[in-house]
């Protein structure tokens, strides 16, 4: 059975950088996508980029995924309908897909959400970071048969990144 290993935990506690961190174990190309602070720019904006990287993919208007505070939600909801659908698409036939990561504001990608499940269904392992919110969404990647959620905490992220092996890993 396909385990899908997911982070979650505080902000700020070092759950992306641990899933950098177990990306560089992977001997293969990953796909999916990861979200990326946008820093000088407006506060609370957030880009997305695609996976592999291959190349750096600087904030532009392609990219930008929603401003915190700001965006609307119809707004978010496209931007992640358009930019995560289009990188779990891209990601066709990798060994391991990134969904670096999931929060709140999918509420409303319908097309996004419907992806995501449907990959937890899939064969291909996922590495990924869940929010902590209040989120139905959420809920149901977590409750999922096949994730395993693991709790990241500034006590913990040490052991944890010597401990963890990414999905489908012997």
């Amino acid at each position: 059975m396909t385990k899908h290993l997911f982070l979650t935990g505080p902000k700020g506690v070092g759950k992306s950088t641990l899933v950098r961190t177990l990306l560089g174990q992977y001997p293969g190309t990953p796909g999916g996508f990861y979200t990326k602070r946008v820093t000088g720019v407006i506060p609370g904006v957030y880009s997305v980029h695609l996976l592999p990287a291959d190349r750096p993919e600087p904030p532009s208007a392609d990219n930008l995924l929603f401003c915190c505070g700001s965006a609307g939600r119809q707004a978010a909801a496209a931007n992640f309908d358009r930019l995560g659908c289009a990188a779990l698409a891209r990601s066709a036939g990798a060994g391991l897909l990134v969904m670096d990561e999931l929060g709140p504001h999918e509420a409303e990608a319908r097309a996004f959400r419907a992806m995501v499940l449907a990959a937890l269904e899939g064969e291909t392992p996922i590495l990924g970071v869940l929010q902590r919110a209040d989120s139905p969404f959420l809920a149901q990647i977590a409750a999922h048969p096949q994730v395993e959620l693991v709790e990241i905490t500034a006590e913990t992220r040490s052991a944890l990144a010597r401990q963890l092996r990414l999905p489908g890993s012997r």
